[in-house]
């Protein structure tokens, strides 16, 4: 306010007069008598000192009638205009202040205040270029006007000259060094700027000038946040509370800080608090939906985010979130539109193209979600979920060269990213890349343990170590499923209900394991429901709708939809046969869908769920000794935990070697094990039977180029020629089957043996040799073959393999009756005795439910 300090003279009050209001303001519509010595200038000057002093008395509103009564009159003292101006400005009468703020200016164009104050009032109404040029005309005018470098700082700020910015307020800290604000918001550009030590040290200076500065114990919190200081972040943020209980942004702060430190029942609490505080913020709503998410409280996180949404239609953001959570209630469809939603209103928003990729994932739009995914990462090149996404788009395009490219850079941005890490491990595996097995197994010895959770699965090809996969899944199934699960009785009915949960009701091999059992259940005790999330149907599909069981199709229906049949079904048992594997859906048995829930199947191993209560398997799988690497309880079947499908035709077309381009003459070893279960380990022992055995080949399953080119080259490396190694390309399962006669021994693999392909060898008519290990995945084939009733052919150890090994390829009768048993047995064993296991199977129901 501009004012006067003297010269009040002698008034003699001589005349009353009345002047008509220039503006119609709220707080005085009627006209204004005021007493005035007309004849006196000393008597006009009065007027003005006395508006005045109402001014900085802060009696607004007489002060105001005085400035109106002397504008009225024809005054053309600029500090009238001034003071008038940031009255008006204060009573948001904006267009009504700049009039008057010129005005001052008009009269007095070197008055450095009016400039200044026109320029925030401008600044407020996001008139930056001209709230730019004012403030810089009132600092040219007096260029050690500390309040105008100040101002000028926040404009540059505004406009994203951040650099400039900076510059300002260092110069407005030079001219005045106590104001805190100033402190304060050079701290804001700094962290924008990144730096983020000076940004602490000058938002600490601000707290330092004004200790009550509640804004500046906020954002404190926000730099600490940003530093991992999530403690010190949280003391700060609640000081700002503590100075201003009704503080909404330090309230919705302080949930963001809890939330990072893993305490989400108190970051709820604070969220709504901060609702409480202030309704109508998006942003707060917003934040409450991804506490609620982090809580597994799917249904309560819609509603939030939706609220933001109807908050602030075009909250990119929430639309983006919004998909997200969709997603993850399992409703795909609806989660594309939300997201597709913020991309239309921000098309820059980067981590919408990253969501929208994993959305075209799962709808098996492959390309599309790469193209989706290289535009987060052209918006954002450091965003590294983008990368490691696009590292799995191109996994299953097959182009693995460029998914290990892809993962090496997200590791490179962030070198304690899990995920990634074994996205790499999990590619190399793939293509047979054993180059670096020393740093590769330093990595297995801590993923999953330290730093994030993983996916356990692949390590099941990694390693044979039981304890840690039993801790990598509890680890996983802790961070990642969160649903609040519900205490279900077992219902009576008056037949036992039955559920089978699976995404491979199709041409996979889980189905050429289990399709007779679903033909074979007694449907006159067993009311059996598929509930199936298969992408695309086929001719196995339709045989499972035909088995007689009720065929539940839930792909297109989110979580919460699919749990809700689920339980209307008044489901006894539950049978996940996915586990932790590709398109799994562990989050309907997170929810809990049945009082008894089975792992079975799909997965070779303990999931560590606390909502599944049983695994499927028998003695030699996991025998007493082994039970503490399950967080299940145990059903051993009786004879093999593997089921099996006894109506597998195989082709009768007749076929040589020749049609598959292998010698003439010579012993075939074979493994058509997925080349990923290969590990250096076997592969050494692989080249010394080549070796030994003379005019002896390979004939191994071709799952990509890649290993091809590798699995060759380590070949010359061992100095066998790679000319003995040959490679066998899909076929269909009958054909596939048929070719097995064409091969003398199937060799098995060691931390994860054949499964269905060892069982396949065997239905085939071929001998499989194994080594058994200590894990569920490692003793699967030694199962097998003691069902069978061929247990000579499991060794215990690696020398025990090869010294086998050679001496079946060396002993002609030796081969040819193990051949005869394997042909022989297989109709008499029951481990192909579809009808045995079936009723073997429905017995261990019967007591569950009993």
């Amino acid at each position: 306010m501009e004012s006067i300090d003297k010269d009040q003279g002698k008034n003699k009050i001589t005349k009353i007069k009345i002047y008509p209001v220039p503006y119609e303001l709220e707080e005085i519509k009627e006209n204004l008598t005021i007493v005035i010595n007309t004849s006196s200038k000393d008597s006009k000057q009065q007027v003005i000192n006395q508006a005045f002093n109402f001014h900085s008395k802060g009696n607004i509103a007489q002060a105001l009638k005085y400035y109106q009564q002397i504008i009225n009159q024809g005054s053309n003292d600029y500090r009238v205009f001034y003071n008038y101006g940031l009255i008006l400005k204060d009573l948001g009468k904006v267009k009504e202040a700049e009039v008057s703020l010129r005005r001052a200016i008009e009269i007095n164009p070197d008055f450095a205040n009016a400039y200044l104050s026109l320029g925030n009032l401008l600044r407020g109404l996001r008139n930056f270029k001209d709230a730019e040029i004012y403030t810089r005309k009132a600092i040219e005018i007096n260029p050690n006007f500390a309040e105008a470098h100040s101002n000028l700082g926040s404009i540059l700020q505004d406009i994203g000259k951040l650099k400039e910015a900076e510059a300002s307020l260092h110069k407005a800290i030079e001219l005045n060094t106590n104001v805190g604000e100033v402190h304060y918001n050079l701290g804001i550009i700094l962290k924008d700027l990144g730096k983020i030590q000076e940004s602490e040290k000058s938002t600490r200076k601000a707290i330092k000038i004004n200790p009550n500065f509640a804004n500046a114990h906020m954002y404190l919190g926000t730099i600490l946040k940003d530093l991992g200081k999530l403690k010190e972040a949280e003391k700060s943020t609640r000081k700002a509370i503590e100075i201003n209980p009704n503080f909404a942004n330090a309230h919705m702060n302080l949930g963001t800080i809890l939330k990072d430190l893993d305490k989400l029942q108190e970051a709820e609490i604070s969220t709504r608090k901060a609702i409480d505080i202030n309704p109508n913020s998006a942003e707060v709503h917003y934040n409450l939906g991804i506490i609620l998410k982090d809580l597994g409280k799917l249904k309560e996180a819609e509603k939030s985010t939706r609220k933001a949404i109807e908050i602030n239609p075009n909250f990119a953001v929430a639309h983006n979130n919004l998909g997200d959570i969709l997603r993850a209630l399992g409703n795909i469809q609806k989660s594309e539109l939300s997201i597709r939603k913020a991309i239309e209103i921000n098309p820059n928003l980067a981590f919408a193209h990253l969501n929208l990729g994993r959305i075209l994932v799962d709808l098996d739009k492959l390309k599309e979600a790469e193209l989706s995914t290289k535009k987060a990462i052209e918006l954002k090149p450091e965003l590294i979920m983008a990368h490691f996404n696009l590292g799995i788009i191109f996994i299953n395009l097959g182009k693995y060269d460029a998914a290990i490219n892809c993962y090496k850079k997200a590791i490179k941005l962030n070198n304690s990213f899990s995920p990634a890490k074994v996205g790499l491990l999990e590619s190399k595996k793939d293509i047979c890349d054993w180059s670096d097995q020393k740093a590769d197994n330093t990595w297995i010895k801590t993923l999953g343990f330290e730093g994030d959770a993983v996916i356990p699965f692949p390590f099941f090809f990694f390693e044979d170590n039981p304890l840690k996969d039993l801790k990598r899944a509890q680890n996983f199934y802790k961070q990642n499923f969160k649903q609040n699960a519900v205490n279900l009785p077992i219902f009576k009915n008056k037949r036992i209900h039955i559920g089978y949960f699976s995404s491979d009701f199709k041409d996979h091999a889980t189905m050429h394991l289990i399709a007779s059992i679903f033909e074979l259940h007694d449907k006159s005790k067993f009311k059996i429901y598929l509930y199936s999330f298969t992408p695309r149907e086929d001719i196995y599909t339709e045989r499972a709708k035909q088995s007689g069981c009720f065929f539940r199709d839930i792909k297109n229906l989110n979580t919460i939809e699919a749990v809700e049949l689920a339980r209307r079904d008044r489901l006894d048992i539950a049978i996940d046969l996915k586990g932790y594997t590709k398109h799994s859906r562990m989050n309907i048995f997170s929810s809990r869908v049945a009082p008894i829930q089975i792992n079975y199947l799909g997965y070779p191993g303990s999931l560590g769920a606390e909502t599944i209560d049983y695994i499927i398997a028998d003695n030699i799988l996991i025998p007493k000794e082994k039970e503490r690497f399950y967080s299940e309880k145990i059903i051993r079947m009786p004879n093999c935990y593997q089921c099996n499908d006894n109506k597998k035709e195989i082709s009768k077309e007749s076929i040589s070697r020749r049609d598959f381009k292998l010698p003439d003459k010579g012993f075939i070893f074979t493994c058509f094990n997925s080349n990923k279960k290969i590990s250096p380990k076997e592969f050494d022992i692989w080249m010394r039977l080549l070796k030994e055995v003379k005019g002896s080949v390979l004939w191994l399953y071709k799952s990509n180029t890649w290993a091809i080119q590798n699995l060759c080259k380590e070949a010359e490396i061992r100095n066998i020629d790679s000319d003995r190694l040959f490679f066998a390309n899909k076929l269909p399962l009958e054909k596939h089957l048929a070719r097995y006669s064409l091969g003398d021994l199937a060799l098995d693999t060691f931390n994860c043996n054949g499964h269905t392909t060892t069982s396949d060898a065997l239905w085939a008519g071929l001998p499989v040799l194994t080594k058994i290990g200590e894990s569920f995945s490692a003793r699967v084939s030694a199962s097998l073959l003691t069902s069978l009733g061929i247990p000579e052919l499991i060794t215990h150890n690696e020398k025990e393999y090869e010294e086998k090994a050679i001496h079946i390829a060396n002993n002609p009768d030796v081969l040819k009756n193990l051949k005869s048993q394997v042909i022989t047995l297989r109709n008499k064993s029951p481990l192909f005795n579809s009808k045995l296991f079936t009723k073997n199977l429905e017995s261990k129901f019967l007591e569950l439910v009993k």
